[in-house]
């Protein structure tokens, strides 16, 4: 059976938006129009690292009781991973010189996204350090400039 190419076509289930594209969607109309694109074809996942992650910019706790109700308007990602899963990552990621290129907490999130079967939004280039330590088609992950390639 052929698969219909899609403008996404790493994407199979959902996908998992990364902070990096959440801080800087008010700012950038590239990171905009791409997350509007996803949410309307799509659905969106959490996990507890990422909304962690995304909660850590409160300032007080009125603050963090609304950008948690953020979080909650999308769907919970519904495995967690093994232990095991999460430290083969961080052990691919030493294993290829890029111990550093990619926090613990994206080491988590990216784990989560595997156990799902959920693409990464990101707009930094941590989870391709991820991707590359775990070779080839392994973990899914999208990568949405802040600004869009001038026409050329």
């Amino acid at each position: 059976m052929n698969e219909s190419k899609s403008p996404t076509p790493v994407e199979r289930r959902g996908y998992l938006v990364d902070n990096s594209v959440l801080q800087k969607l008010s700012r950038s109309a590239n990171i905009q129009r791409r997350f509007a694109e996803i949410t309307n074809t799509y659905p969106i996942y959490t996990c507890p690292p990422q909304v962690l992650e995304y909660c850590w910019s409160a300032r007080n706790p009125a603050e963090y009781a609304e950008l948690r109700r953020d979080m909650d308007l999308y769907t919970p990602a519904g495995i967690a991973p093994e232990q095991s899963a999460i430290l083969d990552i961080h052990q691919a990621l030493w294993d290829k010189g890029l111990m550093r290129g990619a926090g613990n907490a994206d080491v988590l999130i990216a784990a989560y996204a595997l156990a799902n079967d959920l693409t990464l939004l990101t707009a930094d280039h941590d989870f391709e350090h991820i991707q590359r330590a775990l070779g080839h088609g392994i973990l899914r992950q999208e990568y949405v400039a802040e600004q869009s390639d001038p026409p050329g």
